[in-house]
């Protein structure tokens, strides 16, 4: 690689993370031990990130965690967990820095690959430097990424999808993808880096390379290039198949967990609505209509995941103005082919919008992909790489006038979609409750013995449990991030009959409770205080009058403990808890 390309890349290295760590506040080592997020779907992810730091998420195979889902541990294998080779890596890092600086380095490190990837793939299709500059910040600093940040992790890491995009381009070509060729070994690279990322991005990938296949079988009569993407299509979900197959040998083994299946109205409720992709729905931008965006978001009647699909500002222009190529293209005398981006979008559409083809696929039973509107980044790839070529070729021999247009055009960009920047009073809020967190944690582990085991109240399904009063889902693993020698009984995989028991003790009264759990082994119950209406203050007197008083909170007030004394031989659940004859079931 030339000096000069070098300088290019590591310049757009420093703008992208000097433009994060200024927007996100992170402008000093101690804001940096703050996560940039702790809240709901991003516990999920520190958890995820903990158990690779503790050696529980093998690049491949099953995940068991032990330090949750007590007394037996944890099962994380009835649900697809994405990036297990990059989890574990992360593991790594996490040893090395801590849980919270790590988490947000990786943050940084998704838009840095998008930043680079975009870069990379702009310049193979002859953007000029200016423009593929200006298109790897957009797509880098995108309102999908900053919205999928650390709360979706693995969604934030959509750097494939240039890359993707690229090999499409090589399908669909004269030359196609040959087995043996050179592309075609540049293309199984790629097709395996897709495939051990999101499986949303790598299922709109498989299809556009079977449609390739089909243009080339049916169209062009050419049998190894269609040959070729045949191959790439059929591997890509096997790695999918491989990064997941914790997953599929737990079904095979002990056939599917009960509670896995989604309904088929999520597949409606998130699907895309084009509409949205114009629609900055945080009530910022520059766009002239950005004020419809909050009136949208308070009118719609199905919501799904707002804020996350917007194209920014150069998504937009790059989209009115491939619209307006693809029409005076058909409508051109002689007709000229429209652009290859613009039957990509419409296929892409036809695919993810409610109603569309995804609703078709719903129908057999396969509800899994089925937040079709996460293919908006795939949208804001298509049309800032077509967008950057467009301007490219519109201002060839113009180099003063493109470099000008460009900075303008980058510019106005990030002002549109850069989020307000995270204030100190915001971070030092999210500091002071992580804080409390460990605080409260630590406080427990001094005057417990190691791998003492607590009860969580009240019981919540593990993934995607239910919000109980104001206690959000995956609140029960905030304990549980900052623990290094305590057990919980929240965090096993919703579905198997063997977690059964915990809503059968909940179901007792305070001092059968405490007496069954002590039997079990368990040292304490753990209470989210936010879940009861009277902050846990009834259960507690019930269990001091049953000889239980020992208890404190944490400084936060969402967490009270309340000491156990275990038995030194501990039972089975099922040998102290009171049978049913009904069967086993999460509540509705």
């Amino acid at each position: 690689m030339r000096r000069r390309s070098l300088l290019e890349y590591a310049a757009l290295v420093l703008l992208v993370s000097g433009l994060w760590c200024l927007t996100m506040g992170r402008t000093s080592l101690a804001v940096w031990r703050v996560p940039v997020e702790y809240s709901a779907d991003a516990w999920f992810t520190l958890s995820l990130l903990k158990a690779a730091g503790d050696g529980h998420v093998p690049p491949s195979g099953r995940i068991e965690v032990p330090e949750l889902g007590a007394p037996f541990g944890a099962s994380w294998n009835d649900f697809i967990r994405q990036h297990k080779p990059q989890y574990w890596l992360a593991g790594r890092l996490v040893r090395l820095t801590g849980l919270f600086p790590a988490a947000n380095l990786l943050v940084l490190l998704a838009a840095v690959l998008a930043a680079l990837a975009f870069f990379g793939v702009a310049r193979y299709f002859k953007a000029r430097t200016e423009w593929a500059f200006a298109g790897a910040c957009a797509f880098a600093l995108s309102p999908f990424f900053f919205y999928r940040s650390l709360t979706h992790l693995t969604l934030a890491y959509d750097w494939p999808i240039p890359l993707a995009i690229l090999v499409v381009s090589w399908s669909f070509g004269r030359r196609g993808l040959p087995p043996g060729s050179p592309r075609f070994a540049a293309a199984l690279l790629i097709v395996l880096v897709a495939g051990f990322h999101n499986v949303y991005f790598a299922a709109l990938f498989m299809q556009f390379l079977g449609l390739a296949c089909l243009t080339q079988w049916l169209v062009r009569r050419a049998a190894r290039p269609a040959l070729g993407a045949f191959a790439l299509a059929l591997l890509l979900p096997l790695a999918v198949a491989v990064d997941n197959a914790n997953l599929l040998l737990q079904s095979e083994r002990q056939g599917p967990a009960a509670t896995v299946r989604r309904p088929y109205g999520n597949l409606e409720r998130y699907a895309l609505k084009p509409l949205e992709l114009v629609l900055p729905v945080g009530g910022y931008g520059l766009v002239p209509w950005r004020a419809a965006g909050p009136e949208y978001a308070r009118a719609a009647l199905v919501k799904g995941e707002l804020g996350s699909v917007y194209l920014g500002l150069a998504g937009v222009v790059a989209l009115l103005a491939l619209a307006a190529t693809s029409a005076r293209r058909a409508l051109a005398r002689p007709r000229r082919p429209v652009p290859g981006a613009a039957l990509a979008l419409a296929w892409t559409f036809a695919y993810s919008v409610v109603g569309g083809v995804t609703g078709l696929v719903g129908l057999t039973g396969f509800i899994w992909i089925r937040a079709t509107q996460r293919n908006s980044a795939w949208i804001l790839a298509l049309m800032l790489l077509w967008g950057a070529v467009a301007a490219s070729r519109a201002l060839a021999g113009r180099r003063a006038v493109s470099v000008i247009l460009a900075a303008i055009a980058l510019t106005l960009t990030l002002a549109d979609q850069l989020p307000p920047r995270t204030g100190s009073s915001a971070i030092w809020g999210t500091n002071w409750r992580q804080a409390s967190d460990a605080a409260f944690v630590q406080s427990v582990e001094a005057r417990l013995p190691p791998g003492s085991m607590l009860f969580q109240l009240p019981v919540v399904d593990f993934p995607e449990g239910r919000p109980v009063l104001g206690a959000t889902d995956y609140e029960h693993l905030r304990p549980y991030l900052h623990a290094t020698r305590l057990r919980f009984s929240y965090g096993s995989d919703k579905g198997r009959p063997r977690e059964a028991w915990q809503r059968r003790a909940e179901a007792l009264p305070p001092a059968e409770l405490a007496r069954a759990l002590e039997r079990m082994g368990f040292a304490g119950l753990l209470l989210n205080r936010k879940a009861y209406p009277d902050a846990g203050l009834e259960l507690k007197d019930a269990l001091a009058a049953a000889g239980r008083a020992e208890s404190w909170e944490s400084s936060d007030h969402d967490f009270l403990f309340v000491r156990l004394e275990p038995e030194a031989v501990p039972a089975a659940p099922d040998e102290v808890l009171p049978k049913t004859d009904e069967p086993e079931a999460a509540p509705p």
